[in-house]
């Protein structure tokens, strides 16, 4: 498959030509209104090299509808500049996820 690696470090995504690496970020909890909670979801998806950038935004297009196919309710994915440490910056796209709903067990 494209996807390289899921994982919460972004020391450790490195896509490699390809490829994509998907960064995920610890939650956004909010409580807008009284007794309610909304936990919000951010993933950074990587692709490429430096070198191969052309070629990463079909990569990182055909992902996210990939991740949408699979059931994430994604809020919207937004095209950002992603700095690997020791590598530089490569093309990426911050997706947000819509609150999940915690359901009483």
């Amino acid at each position: 498959g494209i996807v390289q690696s899921v994982g919460i470090d972004p020391a450790e995504a490195r896509p490699t030509t390809g490829h994509v690496a998907i960064v995920i970020e610890p939650p956004e909890v909010t409580y807008p209104t009284w007794r309610a909670i909304e936990i919000h979801w951010t993933l950074d998806l990587l692709a490429g090299t430096q070198t191969t950038q052309a070629a990463s935004l079909d990569l990182l297009t055909d992902a996210i509808e990939l991740l949408a196919e699979h059931g994430l309710n994604i809020e919207r994915a937004t095209p950002i500049t992603f700095n690997l440490a020791g590598a530089g910056n490569i093309a990426a796209y911050q997706v947000r996820l819509n609150p999940l709903e915690l359901l009483d067990q």
